[in-house]
């Protein structure tokens, strides 16, 4: 319920349609869904706050951007918060997963990109489609996970 009213709050920042076009890193949400369930929360949570970070730019907007944007960032935060319980009840890997340190690069990117375009309506609209998309694979994710867990 909480990711459909990220869903709903990310379509209403929308800019300008176009051509806007956004690497994803959909190679790693296929190999997530085949991940234990303990493995896909864990995506989901690094995701989440990896989304928050590159959100987090009260700065780069105006007010009434920022408003909305904060609705969505109480949103995440509060699933963010939520799946860190569930995540703290497993087991801690012993070592850094690989898709860690893909994501990381991949938001790391989708931040300079931000920066290099002057925090620009056009370069929003790029992180807006890319966020949205996360939230729409996330989603899947964090439903596969469910089922799952309701068979367990």
């Amino acid at each position: 319920m909480v990711n459909a009213d990220s869903l709903t709050l990310i379509e209403k920042m929308g800019g300008h349609p176009g051509t806007v076009k956004v690497r994803f890193p959909g190679h790693l949400y296929n190999l997530i869904g085949d991940a234990k369930v303990e493995d896909q929360v864990r995506f989901l949570v690094l995701n989440l706050d990896q989304i928050i970070n590159l959100m987090d730019s009260k700065e780069h907007m105006n007010p009434e951007q920022w408003k909305l944007v904060e609705y969505f960032l109480k949103d995440l935060h509060r699933q963010s918060s939520e799946l860190k319980e569930c995540v703290a009840q497993y087991q801690k890997p012993s070592h850094m997963e690989s898709y860690e340190k893909k994501i990381t690069r991949h938001f790391r990117t989708l931040k300079k990109s931000l920066k290099k375009k002057k925090y620009s309506s056009h370069a929003w609209e790029q992180i807006r489609r890319a966020v949205k998309t996360h939230l729409q694979r996330m989603e899947i994710i964090a439903n596969n996970a469910n089922k799952s867990l309701a068979r367990v």
